[in-house]
């Protein structure tokens, strides 16, 4: 990098810092200290970063202002304007993040010792209770008892719970859940809760319905799906209008607001899916039953209307808590199948549908090719499939891409895209009335992320207009002008982390990613809590019109949705939804990591994905794993100066050139279960390294006396090849 690049980035961040102090001064006009709070993510050497709750710059903390503050503490912290950026000082601790931590126990002389398996816990930890029955070796759960009260103090702890060997993936993904505080089993009274549920829909649940059993709706999902929450039905109206209808699962007339049930949905927020099991937001009697769209039997549904004109313009939109009879279950290896024309032996069912499954697939290519032209990203990023062993799910199998079938990702595709228009439709009916909602917002990029990946972009002959890419349409071109280049997958993924997270609020700002300025989440109440509340709001609205509502009652005169309530909600859920991304990501990491174990030495080829100060990150094609390789084990005996604009790494000796999508081979190196990690290096290295070696004993041999070279003997090629 240039001084003169430099010296201007240098300028550009001391102007944005300054700005953002006179921002959040302006804002604060209370005398005394610049008091913020917020979560904080503690580092392993013993500093963290807090981050606000208004959405601000995040604020590093020195360990030594860190105080009695844990890894996920909600703090309160004093910033101010420093050499790093924002820096402050914990001033207090607000709430406390964890009860639970994971370690192992270790002998110490005669006594066993609480050994934590987070390096972020940096404080001395003592087993208070239950320590005298273990023995060393095991994994356990400890509840944290006594929180430190300075900076050094003591962490008190007692056993929560034995786990078993730790050599078992089944105890560390134990581990995982334990640390983020997810439950598999849920409390008694709400299990009893759920089993009082009635098994079938009856009279008094039809009252205040529209009766739309003679839609001939259809669910269509996975092959080994259990539940199913949203059908679709497809009808052709005089005047070039088609009517697409979406029914959603009523979850919200089974789990009533401030319920036992509604309180566990809440507190969970979502649920989450591991490679050998899902642990679900609500009890199985409800998502897999009554919840459940299931073909052949009458379910209460909320249901979107949504009437296409042949230009694609909606001419209406309707809404109403109704009661519908399914009347098949398909699932997507059927579904392309028979849009493939293959409609014999077990796809023989399939046959009497496929106009309408035609009509269906017609309807929503025209979708997706009119949501593209409003500049809706497709970032078609692979996905990781852990195979475990059927007999002992100790046993990984396999690490590798997601194989599906075209034809099935076009039918899931299919859904998806009824889904989405559902949402908007939904989403706009709330904009339109200026009512307060649960929005699903996705911000448009900030300019210095986009000023960042532009320059980034450039070295590898993409430009980019940072002006026009603040828009959709705009982002969207460059996505096209990623394809077919080495480094797309790794530029795509760096274009992704560039963008903002999509989070829930309650105040719109409409959804970047999917081009709408209203979006919302109403198709999976069964596995989102925030689609439970939403259906909530809709059928008030829809008892104070005299629409049917399922039982609900209008809005009192001049009053509606509380926006602080519901920004409490949208917090909890993106909190939730967060926590559900890094356990899931976490534990495909601990597989990955599991599966490698006995794979050291091995040779593979691979693909740079990163490229950092300390090394680069490879993607490997088969297993599909990430790893390091660090600066010291590309090529050997040299320095490796980091360009952070282009991100590539170059040696000062050898001039070798690392970058982002250059194809490479790699050996397994190590193995860390506990850190989740592979770390990899250059098979070139090692070469190197080996003839490096014999070359100096070769040296070291010509040195020492009595020690004779062996004659040199030639082949008898080379000898005729001499002659």
């Amino acid at each position: 990098m240039s001084r003169q690049r430099k010296r201007q980035q240098v300028r550009h961040t001391s102007w944005r810092r300054v700005c953002l102090a006179a921002q959040m001064n302006s804002s604060d006009s209370r005398p005394g200290p610049r008091l913020v709070t917020g979560r904080i993510k503690v580092h392993p050497d013993g500093f963290g970063f807090v981050v606000p709750e208004d959405g601000s710059e995040d604020i590093h903390i020195h360990r030594r202002s860190r105080g009695s503050a844990m890894d996920s503490d909600r703090v309160q912290v004093e910033w101010w304007v420093g050499a790093r950026g924002l820096e402050g000082r914990v001033t207090a601790v607000l709430e406390r993040g964890r009860g639970k931590i994971t370690g192992q126990m270790v002998a110490d002389g005669p006594n066993l010792r609480f050994q934590p398996d987070d390096p972020r816990i940096t404080e001395t930890v003592i087993m208070r209770e239950g320590a005298a029955s273990l023995r060393p070796g095991l994994a356990v759960v400890a509840e944290i008892l006594t929180y430190p009260s300075r900076s050094d103090g003591p962490l008190e702890v007692g056993l929560l719970k034995v786990l078993g060997p730790p050599e078992d993936p089944r105890t560390e993904v134990e581990k995982i859940l334990a640390c983020g505080d997810i439950e598999e089993e849920f409390p008694a009274p709400v299990v009893q809760a759920a089993a009082r549920m009635p098994h079938q829909v009856d009279e008094a649940d039809r009252r205040d319905r529209a009766d739309l059993r003679d839609i001939p709706f259809m669910t269509i999902d996975p092959e080994t799906a259990r539940d199913f929450d949203d059908a679709v039905a497809l009808q052709s109206l005089p005047g070039d209008i088609q009517r697409l209808w979406v029914a959603v699962a009523d979850v919200s007339h089974y789990v009533a607001e401030g319920s036992l049930l509604d309180q566990e949905a809440r507190r969970r927020g979502c649920s989450l899916y591991l490679p050998d099991r899902a642990i679900p937001m609500l009890p199985e009697a409800l998502s897999a039953h009554m919840c459940s769209l299931v073909p052949g039997e009458d379910r209460l549904a909320m249901v979107v209307r949504i009437d296409y004109d042949r230009d694609l313009h909606v001419r209406e939109t309707d809404f109403c808590a109704a009661v519908i009879h399914s009347r098949a279950r398909l699932d997507y290896a059927g579904v392309a199948a028979a849009l493939a024309g293959k409609v014999q032996g077990k796809f023989k069912k399939y046959e009497p549908l496929l106009p309408t499954l035609r009509t269906l697939d017609a309807l929503a290519r025209r979708l997706r090719e009119r949501r593209q032209q409003r500049g809706a990203l497709d970032l078609d990023l692979p996905q990781v499939v852990v195979e475990l062993d059927r007999d002992d799910p100790r046993l990984v199998r396999d690490i590798r891409r997601s194989r599906r079938d075209p034809g099935e990702r076009h039918a899931y595709a299919m859904i998806e895209e009824f889904m989405l228009a559902a949402n908007i439709a939904v989403g706009e009916s709330f904009q339109d009335r200026n009512e307060p909602t649960l929005w699903r917002i996705h911000p448009a990029p900030t300019g210095e992320k986009l000023h960042a990946f532009a320059a980034m972009a450039e070295r590898y002959g993409v430009k980019v207009d940072e002006e026009e890419a603040q828009t959709p349409l705009g982002l969207a071109a460059v996505l096209k002008r990623l394809q077919g280049l080495p480094a797309e997958k790794a530029l795509a993924f760096q274009l992704l982390r560039s963008l903002k997270q999509a989070t829930y609020d309650a105040n719109n700002v409409g959804h970047f990613g999917l081009a709408a300025s209203a979006y919302l989440h109403f198709t999976s109440p069964i596995r989102r809590y925030p689609d439970v509340v939403v259906h909530r709001l809709l059928k008030r609205r829809l008892a104070g019109l005299g629409k049917p509502a399922g039982g609900f009652v209008p809005w009192p005169h001049g009053t509606t949705a509380s926006v602080s309530e519901l920004t409490t909600i949208a917090t909890e859920s993106s909190f939730s939804e967060r926590k559900a991304m890094e356990i899931e990501r976490e534990v495909v990491d601990l597989y990955r990591a599991f599966f490698m174990r006995d794979r050291v030495g091995d040779v593979l080829s691979g693909t740079v994905s990163g490229v950092a100060s300390f090394g680069l990150f490879v993607v490997t094609d088969q297993p599909f794993i990430e790893g390091l390789v660090r600066t010291e084990h590309l090529v050997p005996d040299d320095f490796y100066d980091y360009d952070d604009v282009a991100c590539r790494l170059k040696g000062r000796r050898s001039g070798r050139i690392f970058s982002l999508g250059d194809v490479v081979e790699v050996e397994v190196l190590s193995v860390s279960v506990a850190r989740r990690q592979v770390d990899l290096r250059m098979r070139e290295s090692r070469q190197r390294g080996e003839r490096r070696v014999k070359k100096e004993l070769r040296s070291q041999n010509r040195k020492k006396p009595g020690v004779r070279r062996p004659p040199k003997t030639r082949s008898r090629k080379a000898s005729k090849r001499r002659r």
